[in-house]
């Protein structure tokens, strides 16, 4: 499951540098990360479904193939566009990976026992996006920005030889079920499902915050503030060591408390440490002290909605735990793939634009939040 934070963070220090190198705009270069979010969407409602019917493992293993390829593609790059369509079809095969593991969590935990489980599993993958900056800062000093990605399709190539001695966990039950006429199926009865899309929208809101975070803080910390890479990365371990923290005390909380709970608990703080930003950048825009405290505060608690949102969107949907996974994981980096459209279209090389769609994305996650708390309090 680490794959997607390590694709996107370990890069991150080189952004600035493949823009030069490449002869492309600091924009551009933000949408190779836009891309690889785009990818990362659609691919989830392919894996999401192929698990659902042909099993766990036989769909990830294909999907590791393609992470690798796309990988290599993107250490062969030679142009920004080249760049791009790499980024997509590593996302697109790398994202089979997180989406079929939370599928299996639910297989295994169930229902209640799902939202500790992914807490526990986000837990775990924080370590990358901690520890891949640092890496990518530390290839820099020593080699080229393609050699970022080789270590990619070697992470790939490691994890492809891990799932081999998995067991299968789709259920016997759903295995014996029959498959719908096609694919696009199970989508349309989750799309069907109020209380799903409750869940998902609100995920995928805050996570668009999150994405926006991750692609503009490079050119907030390095290219803005003037920071050498490796104290951004120093700078961005931080904000996933508040992160993995909140993961962890969810994992705790969430027996007495229940994910509904923390879920708004933790989309009340990111909308209100996102906010405080936008305000601070145009009422009293100063040094990187301030930015830097309220990123650290959003990220932190941006580790209680990912597991509690996903456990909530899947709770109700054994039996297309896969496709619930992938449709959920679609929208939220499908607002990844649009908040970079929006960072690159208001690009003025200052923090406002990251802290603007950062905000934008949080007040939506709140309106949606609140008008689903007042539907089933009228209900």
């Amino acid at each position: 499951m680490m794959n997607a934070p390590a694709s996107t963070d370990m890069y991150l220090p080189a952004l600035m540098i493949v823009a030069q190198e490449l002869n492309a705009t600091p924009g551009q270069s933000q949408l190779t990360l836009s891309y690889f979010f785009l990818g990362f969407a659609l691919g989830q409602l392919v894996w999401g479904a192929l698990s659902d019917r042909f099993g766990r493992r036989r769909p990830m293993a294909l999907g590791i193939l393609l992470y690798i390829a796309g990988s290599v593609g993107c250490a062969l790059a030679d142009s920004i566009g080249q760049m791009m369509v790499w980024r997509f079809a590593q996302a697109f095969g790398g994202c089979a990976m997180p989406v079929i593991a939370q599928a299996m969590a639910r297989d295994i935990f169930g229902r209640e026992g799902s939202a500790r489980a992914l807490s526990i599993m986000m837990l775990v993958m924080a370590l990358a996006p901690a520890l891949a900056p640092l890496i990518g800062a530390k290839v820099l000093l020593v080699a080229s920005w393609h050699v970022i990605f080789w270590i990619l399709a070697g992470f790939g190539a490691i994890a492809l030889a891990c799932i081999w001695p998995m067991p299968e966990t789709r259920p016997a039950e759903i295995r014996n079920a029959g498959a719908p006429p096609h694919l696009a199926h199970d989508y349309l009865l989750l799309m069907r499902d109020p209380v799903y899309l409750h869940y998902a929208v609100v995920s995928a809101a805050v996570a668009g915050a999150a994405f926006a975070y991750i692609t503009g803080t490079p050119f907030v910390f390095i290219g803005h503030f003037g920071l050498e890479p490796g104290t951004f990365s120093l700078l961005f371990g931080l904000n996933i060591v508040g992160m993995s923290a909140m993961n962890l005390a969810n994992a705790k909380l969430v027996r007495g408390h229940g994910y509904d709970r923390m879920l708004a608990i933790g989309v009340a703080g990111c909308a209100v440490f996102a906010l405080l930003l936008a305000l601070q950048q145009y009422a009293i825009p100063g040094g990187v002290v301030p930015v830097a405290i309220l990123l650290f505060l959003f990220m932190s608690m941006r580790g209680l909605v990912g597991a509690n949102a996903m456990a909530g969107a899947m709770a109700d949907h054994p039996e297309r735990a896969g496709a619930a996974s992938a449709l959920t994981g679609c929208l939220g980096f499908g607002a990844g793939y649009l908040s970079g459209l929006l960072l690159n279209f208001l690009h003025d090389g200052s923090p406002k634009p990251m802290a603007m769609v950062m905000a934008g994305f949080c007040v939506i996650a709140i309106g949606v939040l609140g008008l689903s708390r007042r539907r089933v309090a009228k209900a």
